[in-house]
């Protein structure tokens, strides 16, 4: 039995699911199984800590710094005082001992693969940062507001480019460091709902609606389920899937109990296909997080629910 079409927009809807479910980033390739290669983390963690600094040349001094942000993220985030998210406090520049960046009420526009950095890795400066810390208390994000905190003391800067020659400043190096993230329950079902239809918009498919639920046996152990009501042609396919996630000591993951079920007209045959694909992740162990510079590490995580999601993590080198 066929349906038009099924092959590129079934699987894309099934492939958006996947991802939104395990957040490993883009969706899997369903066609053939992936080449053996090292075990790749479930989530990157470059955007934490890359920031772009403009067009031009390296900074040579804190005030130079403080405009090379400001210009690096003037075409993403807005915040409602550029004059006052950067605060640079102290230290003979390369060395400065307090760098704060308040992103507050800014607004964020959402990502795209034009604002993917690729690091040359040939490093040309250090700065050394006794204290840095980045929040957004809150961002928003379209209608959603999210919360984040990043501290890091002890801190190395790395300054390169990338391929296209643009100056980027990296954390590369923290003694110690703590990241927490809040978002709603609401908010969080909002931001992936768009994420979802835009994606999906690609093959002709239209997502009606999202159901993220996430119940944590501990602060590192968690089920997760997930229900995606879409329409393929204008015919109903609702799947919902489901897993449990652990976090080891060594701050790997596992995923087990990797299912999806479907129901209205298509969801039954939807998921038939989408199986194969699911077992390639079930069962699966991954380093939770990787950091751009190797000497970073995460070193311990906890999610916490009520009527939001909240996540803090530690990590330094």
């Amino acid at each position: 039995m066929a349906i038009p079409g099924f092959g590129s927009r079934g699987l894309a809807v099934a492939a958006v699911g996947l991802m939104m479910l395990i957040g490993s980033g883009r969706a899997p390739a369903l066609e053939q199984p992936a080449p053996a290669q090292p075990a790749k983390a479930w989530v990157e963690a470059k955007s934490l800590c890359i920031f772009r600094l403009g067009e031009g040349r390296m900074p040579e001094d804190s005030h130079e710094l403080s405009v090379a942000l400001n210009d690096g993220w003037k075409t993403i985030i807005f915040p409602p005082d550029p004059d006052k998210t950067v605060f640079i406090d102290g230290g003979p520049y390369p060395s400065i001992n307090t760098l704060r960046i308040d992103f507050s009420d800014a607004l964020l526009r959402p990502a795209s693969k034009k604002d993917k950095i690729d690091l040359n890795n040939r490093v040309e400066k250090n700065l050394d940062v006794g204290h840095l810390e980045v929040r957004g208390e809150p961002m928003l994000l379209r209608s959603a507001k999210l919360n984040m905190r990043l501290v890091a003391d002890g801190a190395q800067l790395d300054m390169e480019r990338d391929r296209r020659g643009r100056p980027v400043m990296m954390l590369a190096k923290a003694k110690n460091g703590s990241l927490s993230f809040d978002v709603s329950r609401a908010d969080a079902e909002a931001i992936m709902l768009q994420n979802a239809r835009e994606m999906a918009a690609r093959s002709g498919v239209s997502i009606e609606k999202l159901r993220l639920t996430i119940v944590p046996e501990t602060p590192r152990s968690l089920q997760v389920s997930l229900y995606v009501l879409t329409k393929v042609a204008m015919i109903p396919a609702g799947m919902l899937f489901k897993a449990h996630v652990v976090v080891d000591d060594s701050m790997n993951a596992r995923i087990s109990g990797l299912t999806c079920d479907g129901d209205e007209a298509l969801g039954p045959l939807i998921v038939h296909f989408l199986r194969p694909a699911l077992a390639r992740y079930n069962g699966r162990t991954r380093p939770l997080v990787s950091f751009p510079a190797k000497s970073m590490q995460l070193h311990d995580v906890a999610v916490r629910v009520d009527d939001g999601l909240h996540l803090t993590a530690d990590f330094g080198t």
